[in-house]
């Protein structure tokens, strides 16, 4: 897990993401972008990366 530094927010790759939501298919976390579950962070590079506070509070719902 990416982390800059404590007062920061932690940021996950795809396959991370997918581990904490339960996801096996990168096809379904594709379609929680498209639905607008999900929102994608490109802060380092042009690589997909999701905040980690949101992935928990979308896995609290379910």
């Amino acid at each position: 897990m990416y982390l800059k530094n404590k007062s920061m927010e932690q940021y996950v790759n795809t396959k991370e993401a997918m581990v904490i939501l339960g996801i096996r298919s990168q096809t379904t976390i594709g379609k929680y972008e498209t639905d607008g579950k999900i929102k994608v962070y490109r802060p380092f590079s042009n690589r997909k990366r999701y905040k980690v506070s949101e992935l928990l509070k979308i896995q609290r719902k379910r």
